[in-house]
């Protein structure tokens, strides 16, 4: 909960920023260095009580992901909306965002555990790998800041020169037919990553009976994923966004469908990981530049520009949609029996298989269908010329006037 609403109020703040960096590329020069530190601070536990070690980590946590993180991953995420409005560019930005991080994740959960083991496996060797990835976060997100450079000057919030409240704001969002839909494919999938996330382990465990494959279908995902980002660019120019996105939820949902077959069968299982990476690069590889159209369109039917805001309720969103499915899973597996211990029920394994397989699949269907309702693709080119004309009128009438 407290994540979602520091998201609203820090989108909030970034289209309020003024600054000569910009309204969001100066939030990556002042999180760069309090974001290092407070992901250090995680792993600086005290050997002291217990309530006293529960306090550390209820402040140091919410301190790193939902005051910190949040400060520095939204503007981050608005930034491709800043660099350009020509659409092809901003594709190839986000394209290279998604992949890198998808790169870096793989590579970052690869080597963390054999790193740790190296140095003693101890308290002191987290903090010392904490403070390497610190400093490695540090320097890349100077390098970010500066080569990274805001292009598009436009007035945020403001109607006729006055500032919109907050709550005005959230209400023009909610007129964003293209908003609605965006913020509901997010939760969709959010509903998916956050079954994989919970049952994932589960299913290995007591379906597959080798936990040890945890780690085989996050491989089997996320290099499938890496590769479709890096190759969609030229199937993104051809066919547009939704387009892209919609194939590669059909084919996640092929590859989830077909575990119903054989939920036991360990091909089957590592053949749907394959799909589901190729049908999440493809949403995941169009996501952010689809947003960076669907404020394009507010401004266009609002005649107000909301770039942080739009961001930030998006994530939130995700995030309260990413909580309620942690927290419906929780029951269902309870209902049905589970103790997590060695030996599970009948009722308890057939519940791991039905959310594993029928979540996911739920979630993919919903993203196929949400994505058949998402035409901007289609008039994007029309709304960018009359924005084009409306803001060539204005500068006129604002030089006339200055006159």
């Amino acid at each position: 909960i407290f994540d979602g609403v520091s998201d609203v109020l820090i989108g909030f703040l970034i289209d309020r920023t003024k600054s000569r960096y910009g309204k969001a590329r100066v939030w990556i020069l002042w999180m760069m260095f309090p974001y290092g530190l407070s992901a250090v601070l995680l792993f600086t536990v005290p050997q002291a009580a217990q309530w006293v070690q529960a306090i550390y980590i209820f402040i140091t946590y919410n301190f790193c992901t939902t005051v910190v993180y949040t400060a520095l991953n939204l503007p981050y995420a608005t930034l491709a909306s800043l660099i350009t409005r020509d659409v092809n560019q901003r594709a190839s930005i986000n394209l290279y965002r998604t992949g890198m991080s998808a790169i870096g994740n793989l590579a970052i959960t690869s080597i963390t555990f054999p790193l740790v083991s190296a140095l003693g496996d101890t308290q002191q060797a987290w903090v010392a790998v904490s403070i390497l990835y610190a400093l490695l976060a540090v320097l890349l997100l100077w390098f970010c800041f500066r080569h990274c450079h805001e292009r598009v000057h436009l007035p945020t919030g403001q109607r006729d020169g006055q500032t919109i409240p907050l709550l005005q704001k959230l209400r023009l969002i909610l007129t964003n037919r293209y908003f609605v839909l965006f913020f509901l494919l997010s939760i969709a999938l959010s509903l998916y990553e956050a079954i994989t996330g919970s049952c994932t382990a589960y299913y290995a465990q007591y379906i597959l009976h080798n936990r040890n494959l945890t780690g085989a279908f996050a491989s089997f995902e996320a290099i499938p994923q890496i590769i479709a980002v890096l190759l969609l660019s030229p199937f993104i120019y051809r066919f547009g966004k939704r387009n892209v996105a919609f194939v590669g939820a059909l084919i996640a949902s092929v590859g989830v469908a077909s575990q119903f077959l054989a939920p036991d069968n360990l091909t089957l299982a590592l053949f749907a990981c394959v799909l589901r990476g190729i049908g999440k690069g493809c949403f995941r590889g169009v996501k952010y530049s689809m947003l960076s159209d669907i404020i394009e369109y507010g401004d266009w039917k609002t005649g107000v520009r909301l770039e942080g805001m739009i961001v930030s309720t998006t994530t939130a969103g995700q995030k309260f949609g990413s909580g309620i499915t942690t927290a419906a899973i929780s029951l269902l597996l309870d209902l049905a029996g589970f103790a997590g211990n060695d030996a599970i029920p009948a009722s308890a394994q057939s519940m791991i298989a039905y959310i594993y397989i029928g979540g996911n699949l739920l979630a993919w269907v919903m993203i196929a269908l949400l994505l058949i309702l998402y035409r901007l693709d289609k008039y994007y080119p029309e709304i960018m010329a009359d924005l084009a004309e409306r803001e060539s009128a204005n500068a006129h009438s604002q030089q006339n006037t200055s006159c």
